[in-house]
């Protein structure tokens, strides 16, 4: 049995392995890893797979990301427990979690 330090539970089907592609068209997601944290100029965290953001728009300035966020992190999000962005914009900030990637967790 698999443990998510992200969610913080067993067996979660958002962080488990993707299955291998059969040909099929590229998802957009594809290339950022599950536990990734978005965090864009607002100072609003997102998920990879998030409806709101655009894969291909997350670059510097506008994101940061954190690709390797500690466990808990999504949980702790809060602006008294900010998340600073290292890969990307690294002077992002995310203080809090967008509701849909919140609402699918």
């Amino acid at each position: 049995m698999r443990y998510c330090e992200r969610h913080e539970m067993h067996n979660c089907a958002d962080c488990g392995p993707r299955p291998p592609l059969s040909g099929g068209p590229t998802d957009e997601w594809d290339g950022w890893p599950a536990a990734s944290i978005i965090i864009h100029a607002s100072g609003k965290a997102h998920l990879p797979g998030c409806t709101h953001i655009v894969p291909a728009d997350i670059r510097p300035p506008v994101y940061g990301w954190v690709p390797a966020p500690s466990p808990g992190a999504w949980r702790r999000l809060a602006p008294s427990s900010p998340l600073h962005a290292t890969q990307g914009n690294v002077e992002r900030v995310a203080v809090s979690r967008c509701q849909s990637c919140d609402a699918a967790q």
